[in-house]
């Protein structure tokens, strides 16, 4: 009689599942690290924006980012205000979360000034993805207000 055994196809079968899940977990660790890049790059945006409007004296007023563990806003006056109606809302991947937030005179708020763009809340700000906290990215602030990421 021809045919396969029962231990064949059992461990054909194995064999098959073992390569899915080693597949499986390639995929999802480069889609997290590509969140994070794309999550680091926003963040920088929304610094840059708010430098760039803030030098522009646009609606005459400072502007500032916020950060939060879930997400970035982009706010406008020297203070933020969670309930404002001209806050720009960025929410984070759920993949990607902020996990340290280290600023001159502690706080969670980067604010440039006129004429300068310079700010007093200069530091760092990670980035880090939720399944493994290892893998991370630093955005540095400088007192200049520019910023960049590692």
């Amino acid at each position: 009689m021809r045919g396969f055994t029962l231990i064949e196809i059992l461990i054909t079968l194995a064999i098959a599942g073992i390569v899915t899940l080693l597949v499986t977990g390639a995929f999802s660790s480069a889609t997290g690290l590509k969140m994070l890049d794309k999550e680091t790059a926003l963040a920088l945006s929304l610094l840059e924006q708010a430098r760039n409007q803030t030098l522009s004296s646009k609606a005459s007023s400072v502007y500032g980012v916020h950060f939060e563990t879930a997400k970035t806003v982009l706010f406008v006056g020297p203070i933020y205000s969670a309930s404002s109606n001209s806050n720009t809302v960025e929410p984070m991947n759920p993949l990607v979360q902020i996990s340290a937030i280290t600023l001159v005179g502690g706080g969670s708020d980067v604010v440039f000034k006129r004429l300068t763009g310079e700010t007093d809340q200069s530091g760092t700000v990670t980035l880090a993805l939720v399944a493994s906290s290892t893998r991370q990215k630093t955005i540095t602030i400088f007192a200049t207000g520019l910023a960049q990421s590692n």
